[in-house]
Order: C-alpha cells, then structure tokens, then sequence
C-alpha cells in the first residue's frame, strides 16, 4: 500500500522536509480517506495505466491431441492527466515588524491552511466532475454513474428505519459481495453512520484507533468494513455527502459509496510527488508557502465502486 505520506517526496530546491512533513500531517488528519486511500506514483504530467476489465479469460479445457481455443481481447488503458490542487499560504510580514516570531506564525498558518485542503479534497474526492470543469479530478459520484455502478434503493427513496433495516442490510451486503475481495471501506455522512449504528448493533461497533498523531479516535465497522465519515465541505457551507438528494419524487436522500482502493488497481490515485511545499520567501508584504497536490482519480477496476442511492431518514 502506498499512501499519501509515502508518496510526498518533495520536488525541487524550495522544497521544505519540515514543512512538507508538518502540511502532510495536517493533511491527513482532515482528508477522512487517508488511512484507506492508495496511491501509486509516475513521472510527466499524463499516464494511461491498464484497466481491469476481464481480458485475462482464464480457463478452459481440451482432449489429447488438440490445443485450447485461442482467446484475445484487446487490453483498455485509462486516461490519467494530473490536476493541481492546492494554493499559497501568505504570512503578513507586520508580524514580524511588531516583535512577533514570523516563523511560528507561517507554521501556525500553513497548519490551517493544510486542514482546510484535506477537508476541500475529501470534497473534491466524492463531488468534484471534470466534465463540467476540466480543472477538477472526477470523483466518485461522477465516476459511479459513468460505469453504471449506482444503485436506488427505491424508486423514490426508501426510509431507513426497523422497519426497512433487514432490506436495506440485504441490499448493503449484495453490493458489498459484488466488489471482488470486498469494499476497503463505505464512505457516508454523519447520519447515516448515526443511523446504522443504532439500528444496526449485532452489526456495527466502534472501536477505538490513533490518528496520525497519536490520539486516539473512533472508528464505526460494519462487517469489518471501515465506515468514513464524510464529514463537512471545508467552507462549513454544507456536507460533503447531503442529505437532499433527489430519487425519483424525493428530494431527501443520501447515498453512500462502497470502494476498494488499490495501488494502481481497482480505485486508485495517481500523482508525482505527493504533497509538494515550498518556501518561495518574502514576495511584497507577505511571506509566501506554495503549497500544491498534482493528483489524479481514477477507476480501474468497475467493479471496484458502488454507489447505493436512495437512502432517506
């Protein structure tokens, strides 16, 4: 598995190891996929790794004297085109004219900065749509409906209560088994996993795990699957996954997504050198750290993401 922090090398001579480590940390600790994600690394701007889509025909049978039936399939390739994502975290220089320490400032500033993008990329990793801007990555609610990998559960929602748990845990568990070795974990809001949890006790606990600093925090399991709480846009405008869905007549719903992440199989993110900071100096008034992700989101495997739909409360 190669994760985000693994692939954060840094990249040219105003690379900062310290800052990069210290903005990575941040990262991860607001991008909720972080412990599940994987990535795998390329050099240039554009790949076009293999896709997943069954070529490997394997088996067969035959008598003596005879050979196997020769089978051919062209292989697939995905397109891979890197976007930057990211920003420059500018320190006013008057902290330091006014006595205070310019450099616990731009860490301080560069430690918000780096919550803010990890929150703004879990948004970008469910809702961003290169389709309607080509500066995007296209993520998976996009990329579920482009393979035809979006599930409703009812035509126009259906409630999730005790009523409807036993449908809705038939439902979950099919989709999970049509996801070959079976989803790296379900991503969902905080009501749904709210709601699952209570109805749901002889299959959903909560156990404790430390976070990339050492604190410990509470992770919800169905089946042993991990459940990811999607948590908020980085604005605080709205959830990253909303409750106002609309299915059919229903304009109340929510989805959640089922993937299994792979380094460069199945559901994978592509990149160069991982999180990238610089220290570009004092630029006017203000002291400046880039900060910039060259990312890619792709699926190479179909079967490899779910979207369930439909889900009301």
């Amino acid at each position: 598995m190669a994760s985000i922090r693994e692939v954060s090398t840094g990249s040219g001579a105003r690379s900062v190891t310290e800052l990069r480590n210290l903005a990575v940390a941040e990262f991860i600790s607001s991008w909720p996929m972080a412990p599940y994600a994987e990535f795998y690394t390329f050099t240039g701007n554009a790949d076009a790794p293999r896709k997943d889509y069954g070529e490997f025909n394997a088996g067969d049978t035959r008598t003596t004297s005879t050979d196997y039936t020769p089978k051919e399939k062209a292989p697939q390739f995905a397109s891979v085109s890197l976007k930057i994502y990211g920003d420059k975290v500018q320190t006013d220089i008057a902290y330091e004219r006014r006595g205070g320490d310019i450099g616990s400032q731009r860490v301080t500033d560069l430690r918000r900065f780096a919550q803010s993008l990890g929150r703004y990329f879990m948004d970008a990793t469910i809702n961003h749509d290169n389709a309607r801007d080509s500066e995007q990555i296209t993520g998976l609610k996009a990329q579920a409906a482009a393979l035809s990998r979006v599930v409703t559960w009812g035509t126009n929602g259906t409630v999730l209560d005790a009523s409807t748990l036993k449908s809705f845990l038939e439902l979950l568990d099919e989709q999970i088994l049509s996801i070959p070795g079976g989803p790296t974990c379900i991503i969902a809001n905080g009501k749904f996993i709210s709601r699952l949890t209570n109805l749901a006790r002889d299959y959903v606990r909560v156990e404790a795990a430390p976070d990339v600093f050492g604190r410990q925090q509470l992770v919800t399991v169905y089946n042993e699957i991990p459940i990811v709480n999607a948590g908020f846009k980085a604005d605080r405008t709205g959830l990253v996954i909303g409750n106002d869905e609309r299915v059919g007549t229903s304009n109340n719903c929510t989805s959640i997504y089922l993937v299994r992440f792979g380094e460069q199989q199945d559901v994978t993110f592509a990149t160069n050198v991982g999180l990238d900071v610089q220290d570009l100096g004092l630029v006017g008034t203000k002291y400046v750290t880039l900060v910039e992700f060259d990312v890619d989101l792709v699926v190479l495997n179909p079967n490899a993401l779910v979207r369930i739909e439909g889900i009301r409360f």
